[in-house]
C-alpha cells in the first residue's frame, strides 16, 4: 500500500505491508511500536451530524430549546493545530474531569485546489485518506459544537499516514472500529454517511478554497465512547490502518 507517512517531521513516501510495517528510505518500522508525527500541522475540518444513526437518534431534539429546527445546511468545524497529535501520542485529560470521549472518523486529504467544485468532480480534488480521533469532553451543544469541548490540547490525534487515493477503491464502505485497552467499544461504517465526500466537498468550495493537504474529516458514527486515564485508544478504518493513543493525567 503506498502512504506518505511522517516519521521525523518531513512527509515522505513510505509502502505498508500486510503485516502493518512501513518500509521508508531503506528501514523497515513495525507500526506498533513506532511513534509518527501527525499528518498535518494545520487546521482540520470536521462535519458534524453526518452519520444516519446518530443524526436520526437526535433529530427529535432538535424541536426542542435551544435550537428551533434540525439545521437545513451540513454544521462544520475547526480543530486547531494545539490540538493534534500523531500514532503513539498522549492525549492529556483534564484534571477537571473523569472521562472524555472518543471521535472516530474518516479524514480525507486534499490534492488539487478546489473552489466550487460540483459533486460529480468531488472525488477528483482528493489526494488520500487517513484516520482522526475527534476527542472531546461531554457535548450539550450539535449545531455549533463548542470550542472548551474539542479544542484541548492532544484532542486531535490524526495518522497515522496518508493513504493514497487510489489504494481505496470506494471510501463510502469501510468499516471503522474502536477498541479501548484491546476490547472492541464500537463499530460502524462509512456506508452510513449522509453526505458523502464528494457532497462534502461541494458543500465546502461554496464558500471557502480548499488547498491541498487540507483535511477534513468527513464525519463521527453514533456511539462515542468515554475513556479515561492509562486506557489505550485503537481507531481501525479498514483499508488504512490503525491509529493508537493513550489518554494520561493531564498532571
Amino acid at each position: 500500500m503506498q502512504v506518505r507517512v511522517n516519521a521525523d517531521g518531513t512527509r515522505r513516501k513510505a509502502t505498508v505491508d500486510e503485516q502493518a510495517r512501513i518500509h521508508l528510505d531503506g528501514r523497515t518500522l513495525a507500526l506498533e511500536q513506532t511513534a509518527l508525527c501527525p499528518v498535518t500541522d494545520q487546521p482540520v475540518i470536521c462535519v458534524a451530524l453526518n452519520y444516519a444513526g446518530h443524526y436520526n437518534r437526535l433529530v427529535a431534539g432538535f424541536d426542542q430549546p435551544p435550537y428551533k429546527q434540525a439545521p437545513r445546511q451540513p454544521v462544520f468545524f475547526i480543530k486547531p493545530p494545539n490540538t493534534l497529535t500523531g500514532h503513539l501520542g498522549e492525549v492529556p485529560c483534564p484534571d477537571t474531569v473523569d472521562h472524555i470521549y472518543t471521535g472516530a472518523g474518516l479524514a480525507f486529504v486534499v490534492g488539487l485546489p478546489a473552489s466550487r467544485v460540483k459533486r460529480e468532480q468531488g472525488l477528483d480534488h482528493v489526494g488520500g485518506y487517513t484516520i482522526f480521533n475527534d476527542l472531546s469532553l461531554a457535548e450539550d451543544s450539535y449545531f455549533r459544537p463548542p470550542v472548551t469541548t474539542k479544542c484541548l490540547d492532544g484532542f486531535g490525534p490524526a495518522g497515522p499516514y496518508i493513504v493514497d487515493r487510489d489504494e481505496i477503491a470506494d471510501p463510502h464502505n469501510l468499516a471503522i472500529r474502536t477498541y479501548v485497552n484491546g476490547q472492541l467499544k464500537q463499530t460502524a461504517s462509512t456506508a452510513d454517511l449522509r453526505l458523502d465526500i464528494p457532497a462534502i466537498i461541494e458543500a465546502l468550495t461554496e464558500f471557502m478554497t480548499l488547498t491541498p493537504d487540507t483535511v477534513v474529516v468527513s464525519g463521527f458514527p453514533d456511539g462515542r465512547v468515554a475513556v479515561k486515564p492509562g486506557d489505550e485508544v485503537r481507531v481501525e478504518i479498514e483499508h488504512i490502518g490503525f491509529l493508537i493513543n493513550r489518554i494520561v493525567s493531564k498532571n
